[in-house]
């Protein structure tokens, strides 16, 4: 099974990657605005589907099925 990363993972990933230039400079270079940027950073927004792509990433949704006690009768 391939490895799965969480939206944590894809945010260090831009921080990684702002730090090695300016988020400006890393805006520009994936297409979208410094300010829109700032706030997928800041988790003013989610992360898009364009920006996670720009690093590699794309987005799966994952479904768990999960238990739970009944409550007593």
């Amino acid at each position: 099974m391939p490895r799965t990363f969480t939206s944590e993972d894809v945010l260090n990933a831009i921080w990684a990657e702002c730090n090695k230039s300016t988020q400006k400079a890393v805006a520009e270079r994936i297409g979208v605005s410094a300010p829109y940027l700032s706030d997928i950073l800041l988790g003013k927004r989610p992360i898009s589907d364009l920006v996670a792509e720009a690093f590699g990433f794309e987005k799966e949704i994952v479904t768990e099925t999960v238990f739970r006690k009944k409550a007593a009768a």
